[in-house]
């Protein structure tokens, strides 16, 4: 039996009724997942997160008020401690509260066990203060460290953890996005014949505010929070939009106490290397008026070194605190690159020349200025050229070269180093991130300057990328508006 053009028709209809039905359905269960994914790290992730930072800032200043209270023997410093313990306790009760897996729970086991041993020890220690009894106080002290170490350990192990799990989360909430875009790409085609209408509606409504979550999930796992989203859509997306809202400012926040903890470190720690790097010359001044062996000698050397490294590594941090935070001050004149150029090329040729590299610079005749920050722009050239000097082995080139564009300039350093691998030119830029020669500790470095040389120029209204190739070298190029 034919069927008549009408029932063709009306199987048509019901078999592209059928296939949105079974799309809309599909993707309903995605954007149920979607809200119970964002749920989940804000109930709990997030949750954790945060009363991880706040373990650790009650256990700083446990061990802070302790160190004071053994010096100067003040009673109102041992309530502080009391304070900073019971704080402490509260937020271990608070973790176990939240919903954890047995990881976790291991790790607060750990972490109660060597709280109650440092606590049990300083408690020992302040009843031989009082009565003034002698008590092997060195033995006290690598204890006490011993259980502060291995509690900051599982603090920071925790914190990894529960930011894995964030992250795989996110990826996850993308790829469930994905998959209902797709849903719904389907469903638009299949319908597009006989349903031009529904499927504007479908694109319109759902396709293009699930983009934009898509693309902003994206940013945020390239660690970019941004703004909150805007979107004009049915409710459930619209819910999941402002789930999605509420975890990016739970996110900045979390970002924001990390800036400002390093900040915060970078601060306590600058005092006590700058004092180590003064004693230490002192030390080497006075022991070399008298005969010493060459292995205190290169001991004391190496103390130096590292105490400036140190202090630089501090600095970097400040530095790039204070630009995280918009609160870096700056300085903008007219300024003659060209002329900052030659100074920064200057300054490193003494390293050039004992590794026996040429500096070439070409630059532009009638270069116009910039309007910029002169010690600023110095930091970036600095980087820059030193680090071209550092990944190039002997007998190399550096080439640094300033053109003038429209309403631009450009500068590059080129150098004839290792170059960098093609995975990693996207992260380069990113804080702590460095080449595999500085990992393996043949070139030692911070992995922290070219991210504050991205957030000078982004300051200045530039833009700066990277150019390299395995075995032939590295370009570093940077441009900004004249």
């Amino acid at each position: 039996m034919k069927l008549t053009i009408f029932s063709r028709l009306v199987i048509g209809y019901f078999t592209i009724f059928a296939l949105a039905m079974a799309a809309s359905i599909y993707t309903i269960a995605q954007l149920r997942q979607l809200e119970d994914i964002t749920r989940s790290i804000l109930r709990v992730d997030n949750r954790l997160i945060d009363l991880e930072q706040k373990l650790s800032d009650a256990l700083l200043s446990m061990m802070r008020y302790e160190k004071k209270y053994i010096i100067i023997k003040d009673e109102a410093l041992y309530r502080q401690f009391l304070l900073a313990r019971d704080d402490f306790k509260a937020h271990l009760k608070a973790i176990m509260a939240v919903p954890v897996d047995d990881r976790i729970t291991e790790l607060i086991n750990r972490i109660t066990l060597y709280h109650r041993r440092y606590q049990s020890l300083f408690a020992e220690e302040v009843k031989y203060l009082r009565i003034g009894r002698h008590y092997p106080e060195d033995t006290f002290k690598r204890k006490k460290d011993d259980a502060v170490n291995e509690m900051l350990a599982d603090l920071k192990k925790l914190k990894n953890y529960s930011q894995t799990k964030t992250y795989a989360k996110i990826k996850q909430l993308n790829e469930a996005e994905v998959k209902t875009i797709r849903a719904a790409v389907g469903m638009t085609t299949a319908s597009l014949i006989l349903a031009v209408l529904i499927s504007t509606v479908i694109t319109v409504k759902i396709t293009r505010p699930l983009s934009v979550m898509k693309k902003k999930t994206g940013e945020i796992a390239a660690g970019n929070f941004g703004d909150d989203l805007e979107i004009a859509s049915p409710p459930e997306i619209k819910e999941l939009a402002q789930a999605f809202n509420s975890m990016c400012s739970r996110l900045r926040e979390i970002d924001k106490m990390k800036s400002d903890f390093f900040s915060l470190m970078s601060h306590e720690l600058r005092t006590p290397l700058t004092t180590i790097k003064e004693g230490t010359n002192l030390l080497m001044e006075g022991l070399m008026k008298k005969k010493i062996t060459e292995k205190q000698k290169r001991l004391l050397t190496i103390i130096t070194e590292e105490s400036d490294r140190l202090i630089k590594l501090v600095n970097s941090l400040l530095d790039l605190s204070k630009m995280e935070a918009g609160m870096m001050v700056y300085n903008f004149s007219r300024t003659d690159l060209a002329a900052l150029i030659n100074k920064a090329a200057r300054e490193i040729e003494p390293l050039a020349e004992t590794k026996n590299i040429r500096i070439e610079i070409s630059t532009d005749e009638g270069l116009p200025h910039v309007t910029a920050d002169t010690e600023r722009m110095l930091q970036v050239l600095r980087n820059l050229i030193g680090n071209a000097v550092k990944f190039t082995s002997g007998d190399g080139l550096v080439r640094i070269a300033a053109r003038a564009l429209e309403r631009e300039v450009r500068v590059s350093v080129s150098d004839t180093g290792a170059g960098i691998a093609k995975e990693k030119l996207n992260a380069i830029f990113d804080k702590f991130q460095q080449d595999d020669l500085t990992s393996s500790n043949r070139i030692k470095g911070t992995g922290l300057g070219l991210s504050i040389v991205k957030h000078i120029i982004t300051t200045h209204g530039g833009r700066v990328w990277v150019e390299s190739t395995l075995g032939q070298g590295s370009t570093f190029t940077f441009v900004l508006p004249v």
